[in-house]
């Protein structure tokens, strides 16, 4: 099998080579995006920084594997209140955690993750100058993977620059830099106060923002010591729902075609030479209604109103199966009802430091934070798919409806219900994320230092789910029958004495808003669910020089680090025994303790050549012992051109939450192979494996950089190309395709599957598997070229990340391949383009800043598990087949500006505004996905959107 996917994707390769030098050639021309704001000051005499993916100091353009670096500046300019907001324009990242992809899920709403590659946040080291953070995402449905680190919890106005290394860095700096790092560099030094508020707003009057930040620096005791605090404070209000857009309301998603008879092909579909999935606008819930729609029988599509009259349920256009129709039922479609676009949430950020020279060769530091986000949020109203069975006896039945039944000799009917009238679900989560850290930096003289530090980190996590439908209390409140002693309606378990009733209140299933405000209370609770994180690190590292080479100094860095990783739990008893519609499920409890050493090593061969490599044991409490390792190579003949290229085995551990989480459910809908494709709402639960192994990765990039003096500015290309393999995945496999895969033959994957007594889906387990082989490759563009214009400067920068493979082979031998797929359709991971272009043109000159963003999103397919016309083997009779399959190219433009209204050398005032989707683009409306008619990982839901603001510094 890896002999056929290593030939496949041989050639793919060798056609996008030629595209990554063109694209590369492209970005250093008038069509460029960011690049490293490092690049700016590359003019002025080179610092000494301390570059992710070493643990040895060295200038940042000699970093021997590719690194992006994002500066304190070009946050500013885009007046960013989150450091994620900056990064996920950065093309290696995939926004796959963000308000606009969290706010439909109740769990880590208001948490912000770095992606690199698309392979998952958890597999993204995240670090504070070089040091570990405490996790602060825990189990769900989410698009965030638990103990994942949240970017709220960095003050933004502290943050120097980000440097990220866009490949493996595990024998540097441990477990889960699979797919690279994020190193974050606070400005420790700072001297003086700064500060800054600003005022945001939606085209639509909504998703306002009001952010203000507060930082000073001073220096005490001659200049012996020093301090650093900063707070800030982000309130955002969250935008309303899918029908208030336009775009959104046209109400695009995915409609069943069956065939007409499941054991004869032959015969073709319903609706004939149509595929299987129709993606129409329009779409409503075909099977339930705001008012209840009888299912099956004689009485099939009857409607009962609140005043128990009847009507026939309106089909629109329905094949016959699945959920969903296109026009007719309800007003509105209750799947994208109820929750945000975009998420609200609340922070408050503060950072210290202090440090101390004890000596001349000794600084002793101290430093503390505390993030606080509280989020908020709407989730899903139930929805009874499922039909319920309600009996002749009860008194709730219209005479209506009571004689129809009695014509037919019914003794019950099967009534499908969108429960509007007991309102939705409202969500809160509160995280609040304390971090100390103390250690010494120590000079022995020479050229060898020592760096030692403790660190606590602990995460609080608080979730609350309020008016959440408790799935037994339903069961007994639709039982219902007469009171003979009261002649009332009664609960039939109440009647009949069983004390798990207690308190029942009858619930009127016939007409929208028919329940009482008794039975309404009484089939509703608030799931509650508490969560304590804790970290302790304890590291010692020393690096310096040996001896000297004909190229330099031969440099070593070793250490050893001690890591303890903890979570503990709780949760109300209706959660922990699964008894909600929807809810975070029992609490966990588990932990893990890593002993880790480690030596890095730098040689300097000749002037021209540099060997580089590092090795690190680490020695897991659940899993064992590791070796990572990393050898590299530079090659520079000229002062303006360079070759590098890197090979490493990197690992990432299973973490608390993949090992021990329990068990958690949530609804999705699914095609059913083995039902015709026919579309079903059915539970599908979420859980850890305590027999999960370590990933290990295999990781090679290959690099040129050029940095000529090209007519009269500086011009600098970088083109590095990626290929991580990664064995053993830890991942979900997605219920869609636990299904697909099932019903296609892989009996292994059928265990995880439930059926009833007529082959109907009840539920799927997605639990966490160790996948055969998760394959990136790809290349990575940068480009900058800087040249004098009048009194300031001209800037054209530019990224690109293109991708050639992102392929998943799971369990069974088969492989998807998600590069390419610009959808994230429901119950599947969501892909990435086959490449994104970012483009900024900047002129600064004094006192005056523009700047110009174009983001340019490759054409794609909508789900490449799916083929629509024009697809190679498309067949209307497949069962994967769709009718539109395709999503064109999409093109954002940002503007930002900046004025100096008093400037004194660094002290200064400083006015300026942004607008984002400058030209109010709508997204793509017919890519239905868990958040509504587009993928909202890739493309902006929100609309235009201005930032106006002031900042100073004195």
């Amino acid at each position: 099998m890896a002999n056929r996917l290593e030939n496949r994707t041989l050639s793919r390769r060798m056609q996008h080579s030629a595209s990554a030098l063109a694209i590369g050639m492209a970005l250093a021309m008038p069509c460029a995006a960011q690049a490293q704001d490092s690049a700016e000051q590359a003019d002025a005499p080179a610092s000494t920084i301390v570059v992710t993916g070493s643990r040895i100091a060295r200038d940042g353009l000699d970093a021997p594997t590719p690194i992006t670096v994002v500066g304190a500046e070009q946050i500013d300019r885009q007046g960013a209140t989150n450091l994620a907001q900056v990064l996920n324009e950065v093309p290696a990242f995939r926004p796959q955690s963000t308000p606009a992809t969290t706010a439909i899920f109740q769990n880590n709403i208001g948490a912000n993750t770095a992606d690199l590659r698309g392979l998952g946040a958890n597999r993204t080291l995240v670090l504070i100058d070089g040091r570990r953070v405490v996790p602060a995402t825990v189990q769900g449905s989410s698009f965030a993977p638990a103990g994942a680190v949240d970017l709220n919890m960095v003050p933004t106005s502290l943050v120097q620059r980000a440097e990220v290394v866009t490949g493996g860095a595990s024998a540097a700096y441990g477990s889960d830099a699979v797919a690279g790092v994020v190193n974050l560099i606070l400005d420790t030094s700072l001297q003086g106060i700064r500060g800054s508020a600003q005022l945001g707003v939606s085209d639509q009057s909504d998703n306002t923002e009001l952010s203000v930040s507060l930082a000073g620096g001073t220096s005490f005791a001659n200049g012996r010591g020093r301090v650093v605090a900063g707070v800030d404070y982000v309130d955002n209000k969250g935008t309303g729902d899918c029908y208030s857009r336009d775009w959104c309301s046209l109400s695009y998603n995915t409609v069943s075609n069956p065939l007409v008879d499941p054991t004869d092909p032959s015969q073709g579909r319903v609706l004939a030479n149509a595929p299987a999935t129709l993606i129409l606008p329009n779409a409503r819930t075909a099977t339930a209604t705001i008012n209840g729609q009888i299912i099956g029988g004689p009485l099939a599509g009857t409607e009962v109103r609140s005043d128990g009259t009847l009507f026939q349920h309106d089909p629109g256009i329905f094949y016959g199966a699945g959920i969903f129709q296109s026009g007719g039922g309800d007003p509105q479609l209750a799947f994208y009802q109820n929750f945000p676009i975009s998420s609200p949430s609340e922070r408050l950020n503060s950072f210290a430091h202090l440090e101390y020279d004890v000596s001349d060769a000794i600084t002793w530091f101290l430093e503390g934070s505390f993030s606080k986000v509280s989020a908020n949020t709407i989730g899903a109203q139930r929805r009874d798919l499922g039909p319920r069975v309600i009996t002749r006896d009860n008194p709730f039945i219209p005479d209506s409806l009571a004689a129809q039944m009695d014509a037919a000799s019914l003794d019950s009917v099967r009534v499908a219900r969108i429960w509007n009238d007991l309102g939705p679900q409202q969500g809160t989560v509160d995280r609040e994320i304390y971090r100390g850290v103390t250690g010494v930096k120590a000079d022995f003289g020479g050229s060898f230092t020592l760096d030692a530090y403790y660190q606590y980190g602990q995460t609080n996590y608080s979730q609350r789910g309020y008016n959440t439908n408790i799935n037994q209390n339903m069961i007994f409140a639709l039982d219902v029958v007469t009171d003979p002693a009261t002649g009332n309606p009664i609960c039939r378990a109440v009647l009949a004495g069983n004390p798990a009733a207690a308190g029942c209140e009858p619930l009127n299933i016939f007409g929208n808003g028919s329940p009482s405000a008794a039975a309404a209370d009484y089939v509703s609770g608030t799931v509650e669910q508490d969560t304590t994180l804790r970290q302790h690190v304890a590291s010692v590292a020393v690096q310096g020089s040996l001896f000297e080479l004909p190229g330099g100094s031969l440099a070593v860095a070793t250490g050893i680090e001690y890591r303890a990783d903890e979570a503990q739990g709780t949760a109300d008893p209706i959660s922990t025994s699964l008894g909600f519609y929807t809810g975070p499920g029992a609490p966990i409890s588990g932990d893990v303790n890593v002993w880790e050493g480690f030596v890095e090593v730098v040689a300097p061969v000749t002037d021209m050549i540099e060997l580089n490599g590092a090795v690190r044991l680490t020695d897991y409490s659940t899993s064992g012992s590791v070796t990572t390792w990393k050898v590299g190579a530079d090659f520079a003949p000229t002062d303006w051109l360079r070759f590098r290229a890197t090979r490493s085995r990197d690992i990432r551990a299973p973490n608390i939450f993949e090992l021990f989480g329990p068990l958690q459910s949530s609804f999705q809908s699914v095609n059913d192979p083995e039902n015709g494709s026919a579309q079903v709402l059915t539970s599908v639960l979420l859980g850890g494996n305590p027999d999960l192994e370590p990933e290990k990765a295999d990781t090679w990039t290959a690099g040129v950089v050029l940095q000529p003096r090209l007519g009269p500015g500086n011009l600098r290309l970088s083109v590095d190309y990626y290929d991580i393999q990664l064995e053993g995945a830890v991942s979900t496999l997605g219920a869609q395709v636990l299904v697909d895969r099932c019903s296609a033959g892989s009996a292994e994957l059928c265990q995880f599957i439930d059926r009833d007594g007529a082959g109907m889906i009840t539920a799927i387990r997605n639990f966490n598997l160790n996948l055969n082989t998760l394959i990136t490759r790809g290349w990575d563009v940068e480009a900058s070229y800087r040249l004098p214009l009048g009194n300031g400067d001209l800037t054209l920068r530019g990224l690109a990340t293109i991708v050639d493979d992102l392929t998943t082979v799971d369990s069974t031998g088969i492989s998807q391949d998600r590069a390419g797929m610009n959808g994230s359709p429901v119950s599947q991971p969501s892909g990435v383009p086959r490449y994104i272009l970012n483009g900024y043109l900047t002129y600064a000159a004094e006192p005056f800043t523009a700047q110009l963003q174009v983001r340019h999103i490759a054409p794609g397919a909508y789900n490449t598990s799916l083929v629509g016309p024009g697809d190679e083997g498309y067949d209307p009779l497949l069962p994967n087949s769709i009718n539109d399959n395709h999503i064109d190219a999409w093109t954002y433009v940002n503007l930002n500006a900046s004025y100096d209204v008093w400037r004194d050398g660094d002290r200064n005032v400083q006015l300026f505004g942004v607008i984002n989707n400058l030209f109010d683009k709508d997204p793509p409306v017919d890519a239905p996905s868990s958040f509504g008619p587009t993928n909202n990982v890739l493309y902006d839901v929100v609309g235009r959107y201005y930032r106006v603001g002031v900042r100073f510094r004195y």
